[in-house]
């Protein structure tokens, strides 16, 4: 692997008081700033003891790059696979991370610290701020180091790690949102970035035949999601339901509120489903920009006395442990999370036929699947579904059985190994 390249002041070196900006607060405990060389631009940084780590240097290591403040769906795959890379041994993977100089705790910092991750914070003034990438120099110095990103803005040090030091660069596509230009604009660069990656990970074919052109393809890996496998037996606790007034069914919707997503073509579904004397409770989990917009929508469709959006819901077990069937409307998907865990409560999942759902479900088997902008055709199923208790349940218990070892987070954590050392192999 060749050495470091000529680069500019912003990554070789720079001012003392950018320096200070960009040195990372490493969460279970703090970064230790060595004295003897803080002169030089440079800091050490030790991980958390709560977690037994590789000695640096003796296995290859990955850093790995992702912006969120929430424990999406993303964020969740990774908070699910790095635990066991480190106990396993063959890598050292540190997890990073985008803040402001003022913001120390996040949902995903804490949820990140509670299973043992350290978290390397990269300190930004603005949002295209460069300097984290002096402290990714200092991550990735050592031979045989990797950098993996997620996301757009992940993207743009992906490539610049890449061009300045030759380390490998992984990227992983995930699903796009379209609320408005700026978001479809970013969307757009992570594209046109990732394929200059030298892997690119997509969790489903049909996600990468959408994204991808046939010229890059020969760089894809694909690298399913994961449900945890229950640590006790899942038991239904109803005792929200006396909090949310239900009556009838209770059907969850559990996502981002943006138009890709579908709530708006459920709550058109939902509406029909009231006038023909359905007795339902619809719980719509998750926030976004569309909230207002659905709010209106209800009130339209006259179901605003059977909706209830709870806006982000940190535990979704407690969604799962209320609800009598999993629906989802979207119009675009990769391998949606939610779908697994519904498998694992073995709830009957009505869904457009999108993304891997075709893959994970099958029809009439273990779920419903229907044309994506059909309220017709959803509000057929979900009536089909509550009209017939035995079918749900047998179509839960389908789906179940369906999950492992398939959706294992051992079988993911094997292929996250074998995509490392295959990119390793390749250097």
């Amino acid at each position: 692997m060749r050495s470091w390249r000529r680069a500019p002041w912003w990554w070789t070196t720079s001012p003392p008081t950018a320096w200070w900006a960009a040195i990372p607060r490493v969460c279970c405990p703090g970064p230790r700033v060595d004295p003897a060389r803080r002169d030089r631009g440079r800091c050490d940084m030790q991980v958390s003891t709560l977690t037994r780590y590789p000695r640096i240097g003796t296995v290859p290591r990955v850093v790995v790059l992702i912006s969120t403040r929430i424990v999406g769906g993303p964020a969740k795959g990774l908070l699910q696979v790095i635990p066991e890379l480190h106990r396993r041994g063959r890598f050292e993977v540190v997890l990073c991370t985008f803040a402001d100089a003022k913001e120390t705790e996040s949902p995903f910092i804490t949820a990140a610290r509670e299973r043992g991750i350290p978290v390397t914070i990269l300190r930004q003034r603005h949002h295209w701020d460069l300097r984290p990438l002096s402290v990714l120099r200092e991550l990735l110095d050592p031979p045989g180091a990797i950098i993996q990103t997620h996301g757009y803005k992940e993207a743009v040090f992906g490539l610049a790690v890449k061009r300045l030091s030759g380390r490998p660069w992984i990227a992983f596509m995930h699903g796009t949102t379209e609320e408005n230009l700026k978001v479809r604009l970013y969307h757009r660069l992570d594209r046109a970035l990732t394929k200059r990656a030298d892997i690119i990970v997509s969790v489903s074919r049909e996600l990468a035949d959408r994204m991808l052109r046939p010229r890059h393809r020969a760089k894809l890996a694909i690298i399913e999601n994961a449900v945890e496998r229950p640590r006790e037996a899942l038991v239904a606790r109803r005792t929200l339901r006396q909090v949310w007034q239900t009556r009838g069914w209770v059907i969850g919707c559990i996502g981002r509120l943006s138009r890709e997503k579908g709530q708006l073509l459920l709550l058109e579904a939902a509406g029909r489903l009231v006038r023909q004397g359905a007795r339902f409770t619809l719980i719509v989990a998750g926030d976004g920009p569309d909230r207002d917009v659905l709010q209106e929508k209800a009130q339209s469709e006259g179901v605003a006395g059977c909706v209830r959006l709870l806006g982000h819901v940190a535990r979704t077990d407690d969604i799962y442990a209320n609800i009598d069937m999993l629906v989802l409307p979207s119009y675009r998907e990769g391998m949606p999370n939610v779908i697994l865990e519904a498998m694992q409560w073995r709830l009957p999942i009505v869904s457009t036929a999108v993304g891997a759902v075709p893959e994970m479900l099958v029809h009439g088997v273990s779920g419903l699947l229907v044309r994506p902008g059909d309220p017709i055709a959803l509000a057929r199923a979900m009536a089909s579904v509550m009209g017939d208790p035995d079918k749900a349940v047998r179509m839960g218990r389908k789906a179940a059985e369906a999950l492992y070892p398939r959706f294992s987070p051992e079988r993911r954590v094997e292929r996250f190994e074998n995509l490392y050392s295959r990119v390793l192999e390749a250097v």
